[in-house]
């Protein structure tokens, strides 16, 4: 076909370098030959084939191959004006190259912010009247306007970014001049040998300039820091390195039909979250009509709330993290910063009005729902996905001045065992709760039976009313209308693209991306029923419930009682957990499992361990199962970034250390503190691990020994790392603010005596003499 060509259709091969959804064997030959041949395929990663059969998954089988040709001068789009089985794809050739839209931003790097600061001192007027409700919206809006028109006119338009030209050395040029002498002379002569010449240095040109661009590619990376000092370099040119082409999945409707434009698939993303975003049906008349009533009931006389202060939002507003996305409106912690003292005392009136008129803007509602798919699931149904709201920054500022004013009530309200969304309580302490509990069964020869509930979308069809009940008995009813018009007449409208789908109103659930939804779902679930046979641990929506006894008959009544009397409660607040999902372990060295646990009349699935926080608990609590799946995890990521840090690559050896430190480190380390006490058989798994990674990293050579090469590079073997990072948890419960945890160091916590196990109050010690 020559040297250049186009050539695109129906290949019928599939492969996931150009964005199929699998590889068939078609696929495979197609991809060695764009490979030997040195081809690039074009195609815009959505399917193009969609089966009459709709229990059959579309997929991509149209798009083009080219050769020689730029890929920044080829543009490629799908046409949906046909109906056909196949979906017509258009490849458009531009004279210029084509540059990619950044994200939509109202101010860049040239932003003259004296002139932002000093047009929003000129235009913004602080004697506003904001009397009544719809004078607040109009504030909002003003203030919206003047942020945006400020960063427009200080932002200067249409300046052309300098483009640094390539150089190529000598030898690269003068074999341009060569070939282009030898292509002069095969025009003119058409001699075979003149052809066989120029084909030759062709060949050769190309590959010195493969080979100038990979020096030029390894000695970039040979510069490149994680630092903040340098903009991490690292991050942002492994991130812009070219992969395959994603593949874009096709999505179901409700009806069973395909999705195919972003219209359709915003719409059954919308259509789907406005069933989610539903309370679930009533279940007890009796108990609604007497929360209806008692939320008409007057309120009581109580102080305001505490007036904001413009100290007080200067300090919020540091504290707003520069990478946080911002909402519809575009305002981000950048503007926010960069504004002038008038515009802070104008948020300021702003917040005062809205706290003394108890009315939360509708603007400031409004959420914009990004759909991300969660890991493992299918990518054809619409509840495979996530939704992630991002808000307007504003009005996360306004939630964190009434979070403030809430603190110093939640204490009181908050059960001890629920450690979520809390100051000074993490997810290792709960996990070491639950751990210290279930050590002393093994130590006793008892049993323990354990339950971890998995609640069905636990955030998202939080009742409203019982929600609103629960705010108006608890807190000051100075909260009680403002919350009320917080979690009133919220919307969402999912974004795809460059295509937004309608609004629709949420009519359950806490706000997602806000700071308040978190804080509001503790308040809804703190009255779970406890019981003091049993033993209960929560972080947020993650529950388990254990029971210890000798008896493994009393030891399954006990804890069938507990779930009987949780089971009753979600039925009042219209909470359901779900069964299936939700697991029942035994926990023992004994032979033989506990009696089984029903929920919702069902029996719960039993298995030998069950994962909480991150963490696997297995049947024996030796941590061989979590210390595996982080073995495995790591391999996996190991050989995913072995291009980066492989002993080819020219990285620098403090960029390498910077990369397994931020990247593969985290991944066992996390539960260090408490899966330390394994046996060192197990511990030996993850140190072979490291081992295998720092010798494949910087090609040390096996006659070096390992402690020497951990020595050279100031790292530490996993069990130094349990010792220091036990001592600096154990520090942490000196003066802990929650009793139950502040007692897992003391008295009171599982010491093991009869069998050969270490425990977490003694890592130190152990690890210290090793």
């Amino acid at each position: 076909m020559g040297p250049v060509f186009i050539c695109g259709g129906d290949w019928n091969s599939k492969h996931t370098f150009w964005g199929s959804r699998l590889i068939n064997p078609r696929g495979r030959l197609l991809y060695k030959a764009t490979l030997d041949l040195n081809l690039e395929c074009i195609s815009h990663g959505e399917p193009t084939y969609w089966p009459t059969d709709y229990n059959k998954v579309p997929d991509l089988l149209d798009f083009y191959i080219s050769k020689n040709l730029g890929q920044n001068y080829l543009q490629i789009e799908k046409c949906e004006d046909l109906s056909s089985d196949h979906t017509p794809v258009i490849l458009n050739i531009y004279k210029q190259a084509i540059f990619l839209k950044p994200l939509p931003k109202i101010y860049n790097k040239h932003t003259n912010w004296d002139q932002y600061r000093e047009f929003i001192r000129s235009n913004i007027d602080l004697n506003i009247s904001l009397k009544t409700n719809d004078e607040i919206e109009a504030g909002v809006e003003k203030f919206n306007s003047i942020v945006h028109t400020a960063a427009t006119v200080s932002t200067p338009k249409n300046r052309k970014s300098k483009t640094k030209q390539k150089e190529y050395p000598r030898n690269i040029i003068a074999k341009v001049s060569e070939r282009r002498k030898l292509r002069g002379e095969w025009h003119k002569t058409r001699y075979p040998s003149d052809k066989s010449q120029l084909n030759r240095a062709t060949k050769e040109l190309k590959d010195m300039i493969k080979e100038h661009e990979n020096r030029c590619v390894q000695s970039h990376l040979s510069q490149l820091t994680s630092q903040k000092d340098t903009n991490y370099s690292l991050w942002r040119a492994t991130k812009n390195l070219k992969q395959p082409k994603d593949h874009i999945p096709p999505l179901r409707k409700l009806d069973r039909s395909w999705a195919r434009t972003d219209v359709e698939k915003t719409t059954a993303f919308a259509v789907h979250l406005e069933k989610v975003f539903t309370p679930l049906p009533c279940s007890n008349p009796d108990n609604d009509d007497d929360i209806a009533n008692y939320l008409q009931s007057p309120n009581q006389l109580c102080p305001p709330l505490k007036a904001v202060s413009p100290k007080e939002i200067n300090r919020e507003i540091k504290c707003l993290s520069p990478k946080k996305a911002p909402g519809y409106d575009l305002l981000d912690s950048v503007l926010l910063s960069n504004l002038p003292r008038s515009g802070i005392i104008y948020l300021v009136t702003l917040f005062n009005s809205s706290i003394r008129l108890s009315h939360y803007p509708g603007q400031w509602k409004i959420a914009q729902v990004v759909m991300i798919l969660k890991p493992g699931k299918q990518p054809e149904e619409v509840s495979s996905y996530t939704p992630i709201s991002l808000l307007p920054l504003v009005g996360k500022l306004f939630e964190k001045v009434i979070l403030n004013r809430m603190q110093s009530h939640l204490n009181s309200i908050l059960p001890g065992h629920q450690f979520g969304f809390r100051q000074r309580h993490g997810t290792i302490e709960q996990v070491h709760r639950l751990t210290d509990t279930i050590g002393y069964t093994p130590e006793n020869k008892k049993y323990c039976s354990a339950v971890f509930l998995d609640i069905s979308q636990a955030f998202d069809r939080v009742w409203h009313d019982g929600l609103l009940f629960k705010i108006k008995k608890q807190l000051p009813h100075s909260f009680y209308f403002l919350l009320k018009s917080y979690l009133n007449k919220r919307c969402y409208e999912v974004k795809l693209n460059n295509t937004t789908s309608d609004l629709f109103e949420i009519r359950s659930g806490v706000p997602q991306g806000s700071i308040l939804g978190p804080i509001l779902y503790l308040i809804f679930t703190a009255d779970i029923p406890v019981d003091d046979e049993t033993f209960i641990a929560s972080y947020a929506d993650d529950t388990a419930i254990i029971s210890v006894n000798a008896n493994p008959t009393i030891v399954s009544a006990h804890l069938q009682k507990h779930i009987d009397e949780i089971e009753k409660w979600m039925k009042i607040w219209r909470i359901k957990a779900n069964q299936s999902k939700s697991v029942h372990v035994t926990f023992t060295l004994k032979k033989g499992d506990c009696p089984p646990i029903t929920l919702n009349g069902e029996e719960i699935p039993h298995d030998s361990a069950a994962k909480y926080l991150g963490m696997h608990l297995d049947r024996r609590l030796t941590w061989q199962k979590h210390i595996w799946s982080k073995r495995k995890a790591l391999d996996a990521k190991l050989i995913s970034m072995y291009w980066l840090i492989g002993k080819k690559s020219q990285l620098t050896n403090e960029s390498k250390i910077a990369v397994y430190k931020n990247i593969l480190k985290p991944v066992w380390t996390y539960g260090i503190e408490l899966w330390g006490t394994a046996s060192n058989s197990n511990i030996e798994i993850l140190e072979r691990f490291q081992t295998k990674a720092i010798r494949s990293m910087f090609n040390i050579p096996k006659c070096i020994h390992n402690k020497y090469n951990l020595h050279d590079l100031r790292l530490n073997i996993v069990k130094q790392e349990i010792a220091a990072r036990s001592l600096k948890y154990q520090q942490k419960f000196t003066s802990h603010v929650n009793a139950l945890a502040a007692k897992l160091m003391g008295f009171g916590s599982t010491v093991y005596t009869r069998l050969r196990r270490n425990s977490v109050p003694n890592l130190v010690k152990r690890f210290t003499k090793e």
